[in-house]
């Protein structure tokens, strides 16, 4: 039985395709992962399902009752943005749906959540669509991914690790038969111009003897025969290269690398001292005696389950340093959204627009794109705007609260890239395993209400 039915739809904004002609089933129970870039169509395929748009063509049918948990939804600013995730995943849950959606459900989740989560879900019987760039969920918790690239949705069975598998035998096998295309065109048109060259040499006459001396020596019978059965050796080979399928050189992904561009002083210095800090919210105590020094070239992770402080230590520290800094939040709020993407991002920057395009280009944001208001970009895509914003502050501290929240692989890839070049200080907080692996100089994790170096 199938749960959902896509035939042929269609879904455009502004006239262009977001969309273009999804054909797919789902069987009721199957497990799926959808990924794709930001701004790919993921939150506006889970859109649709939900019935909160229309196709512009083509047949949806949804089979049951339906729940999503939408990404970048917040409701209470007294919780943390992971204990208010685990509040609606928690709702979701309780309703029995027959169909869940989950989009980016992992972001602000400390590990023990996110293990928790994992074991939630493998107990949801009904027919599960997770959104998500988290690869160990998408590994532990799919059993086929959906692909969307350039308006296109590609299935692959299993589970991400599988899909990466397919997805370079894939590109093996179209570039195997692109080189062999392009290598059978190069040979047929060489073949067609050293006939063509010999049709010319059959009728051209020696130097110095006249026409009917030449007709003499050849003979004219003989040399328009050679012509015709050459001429049609051409034409025969021209139609062979028409008619040759046409195969569609396959796309790269570049990788991308951002370039600390705020010029740096080699010397070190003290961005950051903290001492005897006490942090509190609403006259509780949450971390108490905080002490570190944070200085150039410097990058310290902040760690902790859910709910200890982390973003509340940091709000408070900026509040008693007066020094210039970069703050990147969960928040979105300092984007406006009726101005354009390269309006958002330059404020607080002395770079010029061309520095600022060649960043947004790094992050997918590119040509044109860039004029689009701030309001018509999706989730994912707002992040990197802000995040830009951040990066581009004419400062050396860079305070970052869950960067990596909603960014597509390659973008996070790209900020790991800049901030492993960036010769200021960086302190920032996040979740993600593998990104405060590579981008951490020091770790500070809170552990019963007091922040120890790990």
């Amino acid at each position: 039985m199938q749960a959902i039915i896509f035939n042929k739809v269609i879904y455009t904004i502004g006239g262009r395709n977001i969309l273009n002609h999804v054909t797919q089933q789902v069987k009721v129970g199957e497990r799926i992962g959808l990924i794709g870039s930001n701004g790919s169509g993921k939150t506006t395929l889970a859109r649709l399902l939900t019935g909160n748009l229309q196709p512009d063509d083509g047949k949806l049918i949804v089979t049951g009752r339906v729940s999503y948990v939408p990404q970048l939804n917040q409701i209470d600013h007294e919780k943390s943005d992971g204990e208010q995730m685990m509040m609606r995943i928690n709702e979701a849950l309780v309703r029995q749906p027959d169909i869940l959606i989950l989009d980016e459900p992992t972001s602000n989740l400390d590990m023990q959540h996110q293990n928790w989560l994992i074991r939630r879900l493998n107990h949801f019987y009904g027919t599960l669509i997770i959104i998500s760039h988290d690869t160990y969920l998408l590994n532990k918790t799919s059993q086929s991914i959906w692909a969307i690239s350039d308006t296109k949705l590609i299935s692959y069975s299993g589970n991400y690790d599988d899909y990466l598998y397919q997805k370079n035998m894939r590109f093996s096998t179209q570039t195997h038969k692109y080189n062999n295309a392009v290598t059978q065109r190069k040979h047929l048109k060489r073949a067609i111009d050293e006939v063509q060259r010999r049709e010319k040499q059959v009728t051209k006459r020696p130097k110095n003897i006249s026409p009917s001396d030449a007709r003499l020596i050849s003979g004219k019978g003989k040399a328009l025969k050679s012509q015709k059965k050459l001429a049609q050796n051409v034409k025969s080979m021209t139609k062979r290269l028409s008619n040759l399928e046409q195969i569609d050189k396959p796309l790269v992904d570049k990788s991308l690398k951002l370039q600390a561009i705020v010029e740096q002083n080699s010397k070190p210095k003290t961005m950051l001292k903290v001492l005897n800090e006490q942090v509190t919210r609403n006259g509780r105590l949450l971390i108490k005696n905080v002490n570190f020094n944070l200085e150039t070239g410097q990058r310290l992770a902040i760690l902790g389950p859910n709910g200890t402080g982390k973003t509340t230590l940091i709000k408070q520290i900026l509040v008693n340093n007066h020094d210039s800094y970069g703050y990147f939040t969960q928040n979105l709020a300092t984007l406006i959204g009726s101005k354009t993407i390269i309006e958002n991002v330059l404020p607080y920057s002395s770079q010029t627009s061309q520095v600022a395009r060649d960043f947004l280009g790094a992050f997918g944001l590119k040509r044109d794109k860039v004029f689009q208001p701030v309001d018509t970009l999706s989730g994912g895509e707002k992040v990197k705007v802000l995040l830009l914003q951040v990066l581009l502050t004419d400062t050396r501290l860079l305070v970052l609260d869950e960067p990596t929240n909603f960014l597509d692989l390659s973008a996070i890839d790209a900020l790991a890239n800049f901030l492993l070049q960036y010769e200021g200080a960086v302190l920032f907080v996040s979740h993600y395993r593998d990104f405060v692996t590579r981008v951490a100089t020091k770790k500070m994790m809170i552990k019963d209400e007091t922040l120890i170096q790990v």
